[in-house]
C-alpha cells in the first residue's frame, strides 16, 4: 500500500512539474510573439512587393535604412523562424533588400540608405557590424530553411568582410571598407565588432583558421581594455598600436564625444561576449557584470572609471546586460536579471529603433520572461 501511495504521489509531482513547465513555456512564447509582432509593425517597411527593410527612423519621420538595422532584422527573423513565430518569406524579403543594396562589385551592404527625391539611395561605403550580422543571419537561415542558397550568399559575404573590412596586421575587423590602409582609421577597432560567436561560425562555415586568429586577437585587445579599469568597462572605440596594444579613443576621435566611453556601441558588448562559450570572452563579460551588479541603476553610458554619463536608464544598455546576466544567473547574477527585467514592463518604443530592437533580441534570446504581465 505504501509503495502504491508513493508511486501515486510521485506521479502527481511529475504531472504538476510538467504543467508548470508547459505554462512557463507557453507564457514565454506569448511574450516573444507579442514583442516580435509589435516590432515588425513599427519598424518593417515594404520597399517593394518582394523587399522589406528595417526603418531605423521609427514612425512619423522620413525613413532611412542601415546595414546594422538590416542585420538585426535578419537575425530576428531567423530567431523567430526557429521558434515558429515568423516565416521564411519574412526573412527572404529582408534578404532581397540586402541583395539589392550591396556595394558595386562587392557583397558588402551600403551602410545607409536615405530617402532622396522619393527613393532610398545608397551611401557608397560599408559598416562591418552590419555585414557581420547579415552573414551570421544567412548562415543560421540555411539551417532553419535549407535549400535557398543562404550559405552560398554568406560565404561570399564572409570572404569580402575578410578582404575589404579587416586589418590583417593588427588582426582586427575594421569599422568599414572605407577604413583601409590609406585611412587614418585603419587601426581603429569598434569594441562591438568583437563578435566571438560570429567568428567561430565563420570558421566553421569556411574552414579558414584566420577567423579563429581574429577572434583571439580581438578578445586580447578587449582584455587589455578591460584590465585598465576596475569596472571592466570598454570604450566604444579603441586605437591599436603597431605593438598591438589597445588604448581607448578620445572624445570625437571617430564618431561622437563618447568615443572613449562605455556608450552606444560598447553597450552591446555584454550580449556579444555572452553568446560565446570562449573562456576569455566569459571572463571579460563577468567582470563587467560584477560592476553592473553593484549599481542601483544602469545609466545610459559610463566613463570607463564608472561615472554615469546621463541621469536616466536606456533599454539599449539594459537589454544586453539582461541577456548576459541571464546566462550567468546561477553564478550570482540573478538579482541583476530581475533588476533589468524592467525593459519588458513598458510598451515597446515606436520611435527608437535601437532600444526596441535590442529589447526584442533579448526577448528571443533568453528564457527568463516568466512572471511578466502580458
Amino acid at each position: 500500500m505504501r509503495v502504491k501511495n508513493l508511486i501515486l504521489i510521485l506521479g502527481v509531482i511529475v504531472a504538476y512539474l510538467g504543467i508548470i513547465g508547459y505554462v512557463r513555456m507557453s507564457n514565454d512564447r506569448t511574450i516573444e510573439k507579442r514583442y516580435y509582432q509589435v516590432w515588425r509593425e513599427d519598424y518593417i517597411k515594404n520597399q517593394s512587393e518582394s523587399e522589406q527593410y528595417v526603418n531605423a527612423a521609427g514612425k512619423n519621420k522620413p525613413p532611412f535604412a542601415l546595414s546594422e538595422a538590416q542585420g538585426y532584422g535578419m537575425l530576428l527573423a531567423v530567431k523567430a523562424g526557429q521558434k515558429h513565430l515568423g516565416s521564411q518569406t519574412d526573412f527572404q524579403k529582408l534578404d532581397n533588400y540586402y541583395l539589392r543594396h550591396r556595394l558595386s562589385n562587392s557583397n558588402l551592404m551600403s551602410w545607409r540608405q536615405e530617402n532622396k527625391k522619393g527613393s532610398l539611395q545608397d551611401n557608397p561605403v560599408s559598416a562591418s557590424d552590419g555585414d557581420m550580422m547579415i552573414a551570421q543571419a544567412l548562415l543560421e537561415a540555411d539551417k532553419v530553411w535549407p535549400g535557398h542558397g543562404y550559405k552560398a550568399q554568406a560565404l561570399k559575404l564572409i570572404s569580402d568582410i575578410k578582404k575589404l573590412e579587416s586589418n590583417r596586421s593588427a588582426k582586427i575587423i575594421t569599422v568599414g571598407n572605407w577604413a583601409n590602409k590609406k585611412s587614418h582609421f585603419y587601426n581603429v577597432m569598434r569594441t562591438s565588432d568583437v563578435m566571438p560567436q560570429a567568428f567561430e561560425e565563420f570558421y566553421q562555415a569556411t574552414g579558414d583558421h584566420s577567423w579563429i586568429e581574429i577572434k583571439s586577437q580581438m578578445l586580447t585587445y578587449l582584455q587589455q581594455l578591460s584590465s585598465q579599469y576596475k569596472t571592466g568597462l570598454v570604450p566604444d572605440f579603441t586605437w591599436i598600436s603597431k605593438q598591438k596594444q589597445a588604448s581607448p579613443a578620445k572624445a570625437n576621435d571617430v564618431a561622437t564625444k563618447d568615443d572613449g566611453n562605455y556608450s552606444a556601441n560598447a553597450c552591446r558588448v555584454p550580449m556579444l561576449l555572452a553568446a560565446s562559450n570562449d573562456k576569455e570572452a566569459n571572463n571579460i563579460v563577468k567582470k563587467m557584470l560584477r560592476f553592473f551588479k553593484q549599481k542601483e541603476e544602469i545609466s545610459s553610458g559610463f566613463t570607463l572609471s564608472g561615472k554615469p554619463l546621463y541621469p536616466y536608464e536606456s533599454a539599449s544598455f539594459s537589454a544586453p546586460i539582461f541577456v548576459a546576466a541571464s546566462k550567468y544567473q546561477n553564478e550570482g547574477y540573478g538579482t541583476l536579471v530581475e533588476h533589468e527585467k524592467y525593459i519588458f514592463s513598458r510598451p515597446l518604443p515606436a520611435n527608437n529603433y535601437y532600444d526596441a530592437t535590442l529589447i526584442v533580441l533579448a526577448a528571443l534570446n533568453t528564457n527568463e520572461l516568466t512572471g511578466l504581465e502580458k
